[in-house]
């Protein structure tokens, strides 16, 4: 694309910038130098990292010694062409001859900082229009070449990085204390010799390169001072980074270079895969039938894998697990889909809370099957901790909140929606805040709740014991601060029947020696305090509370008498209230529920109320209906026996072949399970997924195939409950085999190591 197409093309692309900076009189001298066409190894150096670089301050776990998983493979990259490349990233002088309104961030005074990638672009359709010639931002090819110079160690100075402001031999200065935007979307390597790559063809992230995007205070901060973003394991040549192309902030440190040069041909590569939204039905199914409401209904789902102690990345990854999942996962959500489906998601972190490589992961449980899928980090935001999802059905629209709890200068939330049932999403969007914004934490709280005049209010925490309320009257369109603090953290709302909004506690507050309740009748601008019979919680600890289909409130909480920090083991209760919390039952859950920790719940359209559990030996999703509450007994309901009433499904793609094809039926303890062959097809007549189903269970063999036939991996499932997972490369041959009883893995057989890039 020339540049009078980009510049023409800056309204398609919501670059709302560009028309404004139309204005400016003059245009800025950029200077460049040449870089010369060649080879290199892109990715992550053969080298060990020194620990100088590996055990950065501000980070919380040990960094990978050779570099993160997303750097991997290392592979050939050959640039066939020369470009003149910025010296420097654009200064704040060069933005405002662009836009004059831009002011700066106080921290980076030297360069523009806080744009997003879209109003880079918009800089360099200027800029081209401007001066004639073609300016654009780097390929994240060229941007890791010219930061090498020609060497292939962690930094063009070897295993130290350079002191800041030095050039290379290329004389490209690095590391200038703000990451860049580069062109590409954020992709997976290939494993073969790459010419001139531009990246994906799409994504839900662009490519940052040359810095970290989180920041953690600490009592040895100093001014200025912004680890880990400013760690030397981010300013690797080969560390990437990512961020959503609409992410700016007035403090934020994402800046930009800018190249003199056409822009390569298209040589895409292949964008991330995700089970979650691979072969996702949208036949309309009726959700409401169900086991009968008038029975006690309950059981338990594992939810996450159990690796036994071995490593996930040199093990889980490698035997068929998503590259970046972890080993701590908190803080829950989960919602059923239009087509059946159930989806949650949770924070997932390789160590502990607030690592750089923190992020949201989600996986599905499908329409009739017994099984969750296994986890998948989504969305991923490349050294930004992501973390707080919340997921809410708002009459078939899906949406995801989730935050930035380190992201520097990040807002309240962001979020994304779906209307194929989770297939696919909309493109990420930050909040366009409007009016006064007070004190908050960006990390969203379990609930989302539309009141009767269409207002939207989702909860995030705020500093102390506090959360605050965000409101849109346009659905999702502008938002604004509500107001007054709520009275505790990590606040769970509800609609009241007379409009008020009812906020139940959170962790670390307490009234009256008990877990308190805040009543707004005016959208969240004040709120008055009163009591709740439960317990105050503590770390770890946040209640769930939802208005029923029948109208009655339902409750989920950790008991806690003691006042003592999470998993205290006192366990877990349910409660109901017909009169909107004035009077509750409540019940115990059965004692392998230890703890719900960060708790999330809903109602399926069969009537089964479905909670997540966090903090957990064995974290699960419990169902149970509102007869199992109201009676006596604990004993969970046994698994069905038997299925009758068999119905076949057939879905087609939009040019009339087949999609997909499956049964189900009524099982004897009501629930429609899947039942038979299912099969999915790619649009050319392949088979893509192909499972069989007793009960809802997998039997015999599960294959999932490439679209060129080859099978990307395999599972056998034997009578006794365990099953083995067979892994195959893109060439067809073995790379893992692994042996699972449920969730657990019991042993392993690795042949050539491979990362993991989404499984079921």
């Amino acid at each position: 694309m020339n540049a009078f197409n980009i510049f023409t093309a800056l309204p398609l692309l919501g670059l709302s910038l560009a028309l404004p900076a139309l204005l400016a009189q003059t245009v800025p001298t950029i200077p460049t130098v040449r870089i010369p066409a060649g080879s290199f190894r892109m990715g992550a150096d053969a080298q060990l990292l020194s620990s100088a670089v590996v055990n950065g301050f501000g980070v919380n776990s040990d960094r990978p010694v050779h570099g993160d998983f997303d750097e991997l493979p290392a592979h050939l990259v050959t640039l066939t062409h020369s470009f003149a490349m910025a010296t420097h990233l654009v200064t704040v002088k060069e933005f405002q001859q662009f836009d004059p309104a831009y002011k700066g961030v106080a921290a980076f005074p030297g360069y523009a900082a806080g744009v997003s990638y879209r109003q880079a672009q918009a800089f360099c359709a200027w800029l081209s229009q401007k001066t004639g010639k073609p300016w654009r931002l780097p390929t994240e090819a060229e941007w890791e070449y010219a930061a090498r110079a020609g060497a292939q160690t962690p930094f063009f100075t070897g295993d130290t990085p350079p002191a800041p402001g030095t050039p290379n031999r290329w004389g490209v200065v690095i590391g200038e204390g703000t990451p860049e935007w580069v062109a590409d979307w954020y992709g997976p390597y290939p494993d073969t010799p790459q010419v001139n790559p531009t990246g994906p063809l799409s994504g839900d992230t662009r490519i940052v390169r040359g810095g970290g995007l989180d920041l953690r205070r600490t009592k040895a901060s100093k001014p200025g001072e912004l680890y880990p973003a400013m760690e030397p394991y981010f300013a690797r040549s080969a560390n990437r980074a990512s961020m959503a192309p609409s992410y700016a902030s007035p403090q934020g440190n994402i800046g930009f270079r800018v190249v003199l040069a056409a822009m390569p041909m298209p040589n895409p590569s292949a964008a991330w895969q995700y089970f979650f939204r691979t072969d996702v039905k949208q036949t309309p199914v009726d959700t409401r039938q169900g086991p009968s409401a008038a029975k006690p209904f309950y059981r338990v789902h594992p939810l996450f894998p159990n690796l036994n102690g071995r490593s996930m990345p040199k093990v889980g990854w490698a035997i068929g697990l998503a590259g970046g999942l972890g080993i701590a996962y908190h803080n829950s959500a989960i919602q059923q889909l239009p087509n059946g489906d159930m989806v949650a998601a949770y924070y997932n972190t390789p160590n502990k809370e607030d690592d750089p490589d923190q992020t949201v992961m989600v996986m599905r449980r499908r329409a009739g099957s017994e099984t969750w899928d296994m986890p998948e980090p989504w969305p991923y935001f490349a050294d930004a901790a992501c973390a707080a999802p919340v997921f809410w059905n708002d009459h078939g629209r899906l949406w995801l909140f989730f935050g930035f709890p380190r992201l520097i200068g990040a807002p309240p939330f962001a979020f994304t929606t779906s209307t194929d049932n989770g297939a696919s999403w909309s493109p990420i969007h930050f909040p366009h805040l409007t009016g006064p914004v007070g004190s908050y934490i960006p990390q969203p709280i379990n609930s989302v709740v539309r009141a009767k005049d269409g207002t939207i209010y989702i909860p995030t925490d705020a500093p102390g014991s506090h959360s605050a309320v965000w409101a849109t009257h346009n659905n999702g369109a502008t938002w604004y601060d509500t107001g007054q603090r709520t009275f505790g953290r990590h606040t769970t709302l509800v609609i009241a029947r007379n409009g008020d909004l009812l906020g139940f506690g959170g962790k670390n507050s307490s009234f009256q020696g008990h877990m308190p309740l805040g009543i707004s009748s005016n959208g969240g601008s004040t709120w008055t305090e009163t009591t709740t019979p439960f317990d105050p919680l503590a770390s770890g600890e946040r209640p769930s509370v939802i208005r029923l289909a029948d109208g009655r409130l339902f409750f989920a909480a950790d008991f806690n008498p003691n006042h003592q920090k999470h998993i205290h083991k006192d366990g877990a209760y349910v409660a109901l209230s017909n009169d909107d919390g004035k009077t509750w039952q409540t019940k115990r859950l059965p004692s392998e529920i230890l703890t719900v920790g960060y708790t999330t719940a809903t109602q399926g359209a069969d009537g089964i109320i479905h909670i997540v559990t966090s903090k957990n030996t064995v974290n699960y999703e419990v169902e149970l209906n509102e007869a199992w509450i109201r009676s006596g007994g604990e004993a969970a309901t046994p698994d069905p026996s038997s299925i009758s009433h068999l119905v076949s499904h057939r879905e087609r793609w939009p040019n009339g072949k087949l999609r997909a094809v499956w049964s189900t039926g009524r099982a004897n303890d009501g629930e429609v399970l899947l039942e038979g062959t299912q099969t999915f097809y790619f649009q050319n007549g392949q088979p893509q997924w192909r499972a069989h189903f007793h009960l809802g269970k997998e039997t015999g063999d599960e294959r999932f195939y490439r679209a060129n036939g080859n099978l990307q991996w395999e599972k056998t499932y034997a009578t006794d409950g365990t099953w083995t997972w067979r892994i195959f490369n893109a060439a067809g041959s073995l790379t893992a085999t692994s042996h699972w009883r449920g969730k657990t893995l019991l042993s392993d057989s690795l042949g050539a190591t491979a990362i993991g890039q989404g499984a079921k």
